[in-house]
């Protein structure tokens, strides 16, 4: 059995044991701040990923996320795993987190972004699990959720920065930011 197998057959046995005890979607909320391979597979329902390499590169990122330049091959799913789902598992972590997606230009950093607003908006399970970060209407309810002001979870803290922004190295350099995590791609 490979260590994507035992991952998967680990996560049915733990989740068949907290429905037994009433406590799944803590498990499964647990799970999504923890295990980047649980939350791309059976959370945000990228099926695409569920494989022995790819399995590899998520613990790869999780164990240690920050401070690489991520030289992978062309569809190497970098994107994916990096800049969609680990922006995401940092954000359910921390939602006073402030991030700036930064790309070459301003229209590939949106795309970025615009995935992530789609997940937050379209992702019943997550918001379902997450309710105390996530809106449940956020277009109504958030206090900013535009492609050109940023998208705002709920939090306490009332920073300037939106939780997550997107700029473009060479037609919209953020000016007067202080994000706390940049995640630069393409």
């Amino acid at each position: 059995m490979t260590p994507r197998e035992q991952a998967i057959a680990g996560y049915q046995i733990w989740l068949r044991d907290a429905a037994a005890e009433g406590v799944e979607d803590e498990l499964e909320r647990h799970l999504c701040r923890t295990d980047l391979f649980y939350l791309l597979l059976f959370v945000l329902l990228r099926h695409d990923i569920n494989n022995d390499w790819l399995f590899e590169r998520c613990r790869e990122v999780q164990a240690a996320p920050n401070g690489y330049l991520d030289l992978w091959f062309r569809e190497a799913y970098k994107s994916t795993i990096i800049t969609f789902a680990l922006t995401i598992q940092d954000i359910l972590k921390n939602p006073e987190i402030t991030v700036g997606i930064i790309s070459f230009n301003r229209p590939t950093a949106k795309k970025f972004m615009a995935q992530i607003k789609r997940e937050f908006e379209g992702n019943e399970r997550l918001r379902t699990l997450l309710p105390d970060i996530l809106w449940n209407r956020p277009s109504a309810e958030a206090p900013g959720w535009s492609m050109d002001e940023g998208i705002i979870v709920k939090r306490k803290g009332n920073p300037k920065e939106a939780t997550i922004e997107a700029y473009g190295l060479v037609d919209s350099q953020p000016i007067s930011k202080h994000f706390s995590l940049l995640v630069y791609d393409d």
